[in-house]
C-alpha cells in the first residue's frame, strides 16, 4: 500500500471543505495554506469538525485516534495533514 502524504491529505482537505460550501452555496477555498485554521476561517463549525474526522478516515479508509493531536491544533491544516499522515504511515 502506498504510503499517504501530507500533500494528499491537505488535497483532501481542500476538496472536503471546498465540497461542504458549495453545498451551503458559499465558494470553497482556492487553497488551504498550512497555517489556515478551518474552524476560525469558518470553513467547518464543532460539528462539521467531528463530520470531518470521519470523512478523513472513510476516505483514507483506517480508523484514527484524534486523541493524540492537541485540540488546538486539530483546526490547523498543516498539523492536522501531518499528524494524519502519521498516523496512517503507523498503521
Amino acid at each position: 500500500m502506498n504510503a499517504v502524504t501530507p500533500d494528499a491529505v491537505q488535497d483532501f482537505l481542500r476538496e472536503y471543505v471546498a465540497k461542504s460550501l458549495r453545498g451551503q452555496g458559499r465558494e470553497g477555498p482556492a487553497d488551504l495554506s498550512d497555517d489556515c485554521d478551518l474552524l476560525l476561517s469558518g470553513y467547518v463549525d464543532s460539528l462539521g469538525l467531528l463530520e470531518l474526522m470521519t470523512a478523513i478516515q472513510d476516505h483514507f479508509g483506517r480508523e484514527i485516534d484524534f486523541d493524540d493531536l492537541d485540540a488546538e491544533q486539530m483546526t490547523i491544516v498543516g498539523p492536522l495533514k501531518r499528524f494524519v499522515a502519521e498516523k496512517l504511515a503507523k498503521a
